[in-house]
């Protein structure tokens, strides 16, 4: 089964692969605080009516209908500093978890259910911390460049 979630070791490697694609890149180091994620990804998005919430995260992500590009690149680059300031760190679990499963659930949309179906991808740049992150939550990866 190919993992909904990839490591990449470099920007590059990301561009040549996905050069066609919609990239939205989310920089760690402003996303410290769940808050100031759930702001980037909105604006980055163009999510309409965000809740700024876990649940809004997820309904809003299974949705997608304003995107008019097919597959989304999720980028997330220094990942050390990624929700790193949050009080509660459970959260960030979560936040990992809705990724895996909404790439997951994008999957098995069927054409006929969803004529805007997409496809996204999660991309984190490399650090121990996040591939720590993801071991903990049980959520596969691979390295980027390890796909073919």
């Amino acid at each position: 089964m190919t993992p909904n979630i990839f490591i990449s070791q470099s920007e590059s490697e990301l561009e040549t692969r996905f050069a066609d694609d919609f990239i939205a890149h989310i920089d760690g180091q402003k996303a410290v605080t769940l808050r100031q994620f759930y702001e980037a990804i909105a604006d980055l998005l163009e999510i309409p009516d965000f809740g700024f919430n876990l649940d809004a995260l997820n309904d809003s992500l299974n949705d997608l209908q304003w995107l008019e590009d097919e597959r989304i690149i999720l980028y997330f680059t220094h990942t050390d500093e990624f929700i790193s300031k949050e009080r509660d760190p459970a959260k960030l679990g979560s936040v990992l978890s809705i990724l895996d499963a909404t790439a997951e659930d994008w999957k098995w949309v069927d054409d006929d259910e969803l004529a805007d179906s997409k496809e996204i991808i999660i991309i984190f740049e490399d650090s121990q911390r996040i591939r720590k992150l993801l071991d903990q939550e049980n959520i596969n990866y691979s390295f980027l460049a390890d796909v073919k």
